[in-house]
């Protein structure tokens, strides 16, 4: 057989020549693969570690968190991969389902009986987050309302897309806090990079969202600038105390280089209010140290770039709206996993997100999981020139 009759592996099939190895990626999807299923099993062996003494301790059997999460894993998977015989003219359309059921979130998150910390709140329980659904569903609205123009974008084209992607921005300022209003404002300036409008514009518009973020913080201190004061001055001002902040960079401190061992973390056992969630991260760095923590950080890099190169290739296929979708759920993972840690690690002020695939809330890991999948398929259809659209 000649060597350009040699097929090169790709994670499904054998459909690639050697010679277009280099430049279709067809390593990609594999490696990404991989990445996401040690990122997925880590995050569900530290949720069980971080939260079996806390689940005793309130009367639920030890797995009660770390089940939880791993049944909405499955099911979140199983939908994703049906997703597969969804095509993606349909996906692009995607913001058809999404922004309705993004609205009706957050009608229900200003209404105190079901709303608690940005989250819908039924029986005491969390039942999801209108603000991560909300940066879920914006680089939807991007890619499916904004159409590729040859000549560049026209004003007309952007009126609406800008209209709504504001009013979710607002709708999260007030509903989760300035964090998801930062995450979301990088979704849409990058989305519409990918679109094509030109520096200069953009530059206005990224003016004009810190402006009115703001205005209506000054406006609303109590509401919208708290939270973020109180991350920022832990210690200098006796009012303003954060203690647990405080004892989760203890936590990281103590872990060491090579950390506690897992399962022989001292600070999940009282001492952190909420090793399961927001400060699992403090619970994860103790018991794996550093070591564990550079590894994590490393494959959330690697999903990054995955991104980033899928994002090339789509541009360099014409077809923007699929790259604004990888953009969108590229950052739906990694960004909000960099604010997460930073936030615990005392790096970043901003707190309200949980680190994805590793805090215990089953819509959380549902979404994650759904993005990832969708996330997949995307990378594996741009690697191939000839993969039918």
């Amino acid at each position: 057989m000649l060597k350009s009759e040699i097929r090169s592996y790709d994670d499904i099939t054998y459909s690639e020549v050697y010679k277009e190895k280099g430049s279709s990626g067809s390593l990609s999807p594999f490696t990404y693969l991989c990445a996401m299923l040690i990122i997925a099993m880590l995050g569900l062996t530290i949720l069980y570690s971080a939260s079996y003494e806390k689940a005793i301790a309130l009367g639920y059997p030890h797995y009660h968190y770390f089940f939880s999460n791993l049944i909405s894993a499955i099911a979140a998977l199983i939908v994703g991969i049906l997703f597969r015989f969804i095509p993606l003219r349909v996906l692009r359309k995607g913001y058809l389902i999404l922004l309705p059921l993004s609205a009706i979130l957050f009608v229900f998150s200003f209404i105190p009986s079901f709303s608690h910390n940005g989250w819908i709140v039924i029986k005491g329980v969390n039942i999801i987050s209108p603000s991560s659904f909300a940066m879920l569903t914006l680089p939807f609205v991007i890619a499916g309302m904004i159409d590729d123009e040859r000549d560049g974008l026209s004003f007309s084209s952007l009126i609406l897309p800008f209209f709504i992607s504001f009013a979710i921005m607002i709708a999260s300022l007030f509903s989760g806090g300035i964090t998801w209003y930062l995450l979301l404002l990088a979704v849409l300036i990058v989305s519409l990079r990918i679109k094509g409008l030109r520096i200069l514009p953009l530059l206005a518009v990224l003016i004009a969202a810190i402006a009115v973020m703001c205005a209506l913080s000054f406006i609303f201190p109590e509401r919208l600038l708290s939270p973020v004061v109180y991350s920022l001055f832990p210690v200098s001002d006796p009012s303003l105390y954060n203690p647990d902040l405080l004892i989760a960079r203890s936590a990281i401190e103590e872990g060491g280089i090579a950390g506690a061992g897992l399962g022989k973390g001292l600070y999940k056992l009282g001492t952190l209010s909420s090793p399961e969630s927001v400060y699992i991260f403090a619970s994860f760095s103790e018991e794996l140290g550093y070591t564990g923590t550079l590894v994590v950080i490393f494959l959330f890099i690697l999903v990054s770039i995955i991104g980033a190169r899928t994002i090339s290739r789509a541009e360099r296929r014409g077809d923007s709206s699929s790259a604004v979708i990888v953009s969108g759920l590229t950052l739906y993972i990694v960004l909000r996993s960099a604010v997460n840690i930073l936030y615990v690690a005392g790096y970043l002020p901003l707190p309200g997100t949980l680190l994805p695939f590793f805090s215990y809330s089953p819509s959380e890991e549902a979404l994650s999981i759904l993005s990832a999948t969708v996330l997949y398929r995307l990378i594996f259809i741009m690697g191939r020139a000839h993969e039918k659209i």
